[in-house]
């Protein structure tokens, strides 16, 4: 019989990272993720960061996975703006803006992806998710930005 281990080539543990978040920031239980932060914004609607580790067949790329989160986040009316690339701590992230009104109002999303290890069995990458909302938008989008330029993984090199 064979035996099933975790982790192992084709199931790849997550890698240590971290981020720094603005004082009085939460650090609430993460459901699926491996890290979530919320905090206030401008006024008073949530600003979320949730990082995910992602485990994706051998031939898979930082592109193909964020495309692939971006559209599903933006469903059948949200908006995904064209792909860009943005080098944080020395990795380069894949990144993609999405758009959409939500039943409580607009919805801006930047999910960021970065291959940290790639062999013949399984690609691991690291997919981050910052969520802002509501009427302080515009304010909240440069404070989300600042969380998501302090994301540094540590210890892996694709």
């Amino acid at each position: 019989m064979p035996v099933v281990a975790y982790p192992s080539r084709v199931r790849p543990a997550p890698p240590a990272l971290r981020l720094e978040v603005p004082d009085g920031w939460a650090c609430p239980p993460p459901g699926d993720a491996l890290v979530r932060v919320v905090g206030r914004g401008s006024a008073g609607d949530e600003v979320v960061v949730e990082v995910r580790h992602r485990v994706e067949a051998p031939d898979a790329v930082a592109g193909t996975v964020a495309s692939s989160v971006a559209t599903a986040a933006a469903g059948a009316s949200g908006e995904v703006e064209e792909v860009f690339l943005v080098e944080i701590a020395d990795r380069e992230w894949t990144a993609h803006n999405v758009s959409r009104d939500d039943a409580d109002g607009a919805v801006v999303e930047v999910h960021l992806v970065a291959v940290v290890g790639a062999d013949d069995d399984a690609v691991s990458a690291v997919h981050v998710r910052g969520r802002v909302s509501g009427e302080g938008l515009d304010d909240d989008y440069d404070l989300l930005q600042q969380v998501l330029e302090s994301v540094v993984v540590d210890g892996v090199d694709a």
